[in-house]
């Protein structure tokens, strides 16, 4: 039995596919399926059941990856502590981003942790918040980037900024002849939101109070991006909420269109997360370190006037 072996079966599990694996681990299928095979010989256990699509581990099988995982982690701890006692940061690191965040934050950071790092392997994906959670409490990922508090006890998190939020009205709205306007004034059935399962949905619905009025909307539509909400309100009318690096990214003219919350400044608090396999503290620490160093000014400055937008 060997820690490539258990690697292999580890991988296998994750992508519940043979081949996936395989091109995960850099080795071929047939080599997979043999180590594999062989560790299933060793320990007279099936492990996986092969007749499934996609592959599932077998209930015995459970109990070997549980354990595996346990293995592996240690492993790599004594890995992580080597490289602590070198001074060096080095090796893979999965990086998970929500897609609201994710086109602001990562220019701001990215190629300069790459530039000071180099030898860190950073692979960067987008995922939803549910997804995120459910990848770093399986060890899927090593760390995430996301609005929090999450309240899930086994993530850890670590405060990077806060974000605040302004309202970015359409061209003719009446309420771009105000300054700044109050929350209360907000009517939801005005506003453009993105679908369901992003967390500044609902961080929107909370700011927009449901007045009772004469406006109907016959038009329903919810978006996949900040993009799509944008140009959606500056075709039509009404309006969107929007965090503070999306609007760094519009044009003087539909900066015009933004304006400013006029008691508290709604804020999302954005976080650094880590899950219960997270052994990689130098990467962590590193990418942690790049981020607090090049976001906004802006996003540095602490205010009384500040509320934490609960996503839930």
């Amino acid at each position: 039995m060997t820690l490539t072996q258990l690697n292999y079966i580890i991988a296998v599990d994750r992508c519940r596919n043979f081949a996936q694996a395989a091109k995960e681990c850099f080795v071929t299928q047939p080599t997979l399926s043999m180590q594999i095979q062989k560790l299933e010989d060793y320990l007279q256990i099936i492990i996986f059941d092969r007749s499934k699509t996609p592959v599932e581990p077998t209930p015995m099988g459970r109990r070997v990856l549980e354990n595996a995982r346990k293995v592996m982690q240690g492993a790599q701890e004594l890995e992580e502590l080597s490289k602590s006692l070198r001074g060096e940061v080095a090796g893979e690191f999965l990086l998970s981003v929500i897609p609201t965040l994710a086109p602001y934050v990562l220019p701001l950071f990215v190629q300069k942790f790459v530039e000071e790092f180099p030898h860190v392997e950073l692979k960067i994906f987008e995922h939803q918040t549910d997804e995120i959670i459910k990848l770093l409490k399986e060890g899927k990922i090593d760390g995430a980037i996301l609005a929090t508090p999450l309240e899930v006890k086994e993530i850890s998190e670590e405060h990077l900024f806060f974000e605040p939020f302004k309202i970015f009205f359409s061209p003719e709205h009446e309420y771009l002849n105000k300054k700044n306007v109050d929350e209360k004034d907000l009517d939801v059935r005005e506003a453009w939101l993105l679908k369901e399962g992003h967390c500044l949905r609902a961080q929107a619905l909370q700011l927009c109070q449901f007045n009772k009025g004469n406006k109907v909307r016959h038009l329903y539509f919810e978006a996949g991006s900040l993009e799509t909400l944008i140009n959606m309100v500056k075709s039509s009318k009404g309006f969107t909420v929007l965090p503070y690096l999306a609007c760094t990214n519009l044009s003087a003219i539909d900066q015009k269109s933004l304006r400013d919350f006029k008691n508290l400044v709604p804020v999302r608090d954005v976080s650094f997360a880590t899950g219960p396999y997270s052994l990689k503290k130098s990467i962590e620490k590193a990418i942690i370190k790049v981020i607090t160093k090049n976001i906004p000014k802006e996003l540095k400055k602490e205010s009384s006037r500040i509320e934490v937008m609960s996503i839930h």
